[in-house]
């Protein structure tokens, strides 16, 4: 019996032992599976490799999105610690260091879109800092910094985080190049735009039209009437002057945002103006001040400074002067000279034309009338000098504030003796101060002649006779053209050929501006651009809080929505075209 109980004991601990060693070999197995499955390591594994330029790095996911150039595709990949980051030395680098828009070679697992190396291309070149280039062409090109590339739709280019057209950057924006050989890859705006405008552009009954506005030498503009003028983004110290206005500011220039300059606080000087009148023999004479004319025998006022003074009448030799109004009131006296064998003169004056060319300097200008009249540097008196005038010495005989002297040719009042009229001659040295003299010595057309600037001569150069640009669209907008105002859409305008800047304005929209090329052609040409978009008060910076380095960087929108999309459908899509004429 005992003998029973001892087998069956040594049995019941042969079975526990079995048990255990069962169990252990269960537990061993399991954590040989469980331990498997970790180590499967996608360390050194790819199947495909790409020249791409990163499009935006969201360091939050983890996710990096490229564009291949060759098909213009976008495709996101993500990466991990296995992710092996270089610079373009072969140094290790994070993902966050990274920068839209620069050319890398990579690697990865299409299958399940991981990302295995990056390095930043060595064969790549990046031009920094860019603000001499001309990216809007017909023939697929752009210039550099001089130099001629080829760009095309699938070409990258990034403003502001989001993806835009060539004809979207602006001259005065700062923009980063990266390309491989001859080909650009991508285009950066690193320093974008905003706006510029007066809150009004009148100051206590004063006009600035035609004043200038400098905002820290790098913008420099004659001020126009309901001017929009765009400006690189930063902080700036803003002048005006001109016009008798002083003003400096400081003002913040902010991307594609609007900034009002208040103007209602300028000190503008009181021009002094003072009172003329004319009285002239024969009274029937007409008189011009500045190209404009005026009436005898009623007092006119005029500012302070050097007017352009021209005096005809039919029968009698015309005068021109220089007018200087230094006193509150004058009275100015001109006697006109008859002319002497007027119908012989007029008999004889297709044959005395060519004669009277040569031995006289003098120039022959008409009015809007067309009546003519004669321009000399000489003395008024003497612009008979070729009709025998000086034989006449007693043409003395008028009134002793008559044109006669050399001095002047018409004398003044005796109470307003700083007021006069001298002829050109003797105006011929002050001339060069009269045009420093404030804006006190230009009125009237004078004035917008003396004030014009190369840049409207040039346009008037490139200017396409009767023929006419459109803008069509968007309905309501208001249009400026190189940041003057040229009408609410749709409006047309006389067809100036060249590349220029088009802004386009709208209450509760976002304003827009584009480049074009105008054609040098005689046809007529419009232009359509994108409706403009509604301005959004939602507040979005909340997803840029969860990201780092450039994470919100690049295009919006999901990944997804970008995945097996090629760029044309892309841009069709999301990225406004401008139709018509030449974009």
């Amino acid at each position: 019996m005992k003998n029973k109980f001892q087998r069956f004991f040594i049995l019941l601990l042969a079975v526990v032992f079995l048990m255990q060693q069962t169990l252990c070999v269960s537990a061993v197995e399991s954590d040989v599976s469980d331990d498997t499955k970790v180590r499967v390591s996608l360390l050194g594994k790819y199947d495909s490799a790409d020249t791409a330029a990163v499009k935006q790095i969201n360091t939050y996911s983890k996710t990096i999105q490229f564009r291949n150039h060759d098909i213009g595709k976008n495709y996101t990949l993500s990466y991990d610690n296995t992710s092996m980051i270089y610079d373009i030395h072969g140094n290790p680098m994070s993902a966050s260091l990274l920068e839209v828009g620069q050319i890398v070679d990579i690697t990865f697992l299409k299958g399940v879109k991981h990302l295995n190396s990056l390095v930043v291309s060595d064969e790549a070149w990046v031009e920094a800092e860019g603000n001499n280039f001309d990216l809007v062409s017909d023939d697929e090109t752009a210039k550099i910094n001089g130099t001629v590339f080829h760009i095309t739709p699938k070409t990258l280019i990034i403003s502001d985080g989001q993806a835009v057209n060539p004809e979207d950057i602006l001259s005065t924006d700062t923009i980063r190049v990266s390309g491989i050989d001859k080909e650009i890859y991508s285009i950066v705006v690193t320093r974008g735009h905003g706006y510029v405008s007066l809150s009004s552009d009148t100051v206590n009954d004063r006009s600035l039209v035609g004043a200038w506005i400098e905002l820290d030498k790098e913008v420099i503009r004659k001020i126009t009437p309901n001017m929009l003028i765009s400006a690189p983004e930063g902080s700036y110290n803003v002048s005006i002057l001109g016009n008798g206005a002083k003003f400096q500011s400081e003002i913040v220039v902010n991307r594609n945002e609007e900034t009002v300059i208040d103007t209602s606080v300028a000190e503008v000087e009181k021009i002094k103006e003072g009172n003329v009148t004319f009285i002239v023999t024969p009274s029937e004479a007409r008189v011009f001040v500045d190209g404009e004319e005026v009436l005898t025998e009623v007092p006119r006022s005029y500012t302070y400074g050097k007017h352009k003074l021209h005096v005809m009448a039919e029968g009698y030799e015309p005068q021109d002067h220089t007018l200087k109004v230094a006193e509150p009131d004058a009275t100015l006296f001109i006697d006109l000279e008859p002319k002497e064998n007027t119908d012989k003169a007029s008999e004889e004056a297709s044959d005395k034309a060519s004669s009277d060319d040569e031995s006289s300097s003098d120039s022959s200008s008409t009015y809007d009338d067309g009546s003519r009249y004669i321009v000399t540097d000489g003395n008024a008196a003497d612009t008979a000098s070729t009709k025998e005038k000086q034989k006449k010495t007693n043409s003395s005989n008028t009134k002793s504030s008559s044109s006669s002297s050399s001095a002047s040719s018409g004398e003044v009042d005796s109470d307003a003796a700083a007021t006069e009229a001298s002829s050109e001659d003797d105006s011929g040295e002050d001339s060069s101060d009269g045009n420093k003299a404030s804006d006190a010595a230009s009125t009237g057309d004078s004035s917008n002649s003396d004030s014009s600037d190369s840049g409207s001569s040039q346009e008037d150069s490139n200017e396409i006779a009767g023929y006419k640009v459109t803008f069509d669209t968007p309905i309501g907008a208001e249009a400026y053209l190189d940041g003057n105002y040229v009408g609410i859409l749709p409006v047309t305008f006389v067809k100036t050929a060249g590349k220029h800047m088009v802004t386009l304005q709208k209450d509760g929209y976002q304003t827009k501006s584009y480049t074009i090329q105008v054609d040098k052609e005689k046809t007529n040409v419009t232009y359509s651009f994108p409706d403009l978009v509604p301005v959004s008060h939602e507040d979005n910076t909340s997803d840029n809080d969860d990201n780092s380095g450039n994470s919100n960087s690049g295009s919006s929108g999901s990944d997804a929505a970008d995945e097996n999309k090629t760029s044309g459908d892309e841009d069709t899509s999301g990225e406004p075209e401008v139709s018509g004429g030449q974009p």
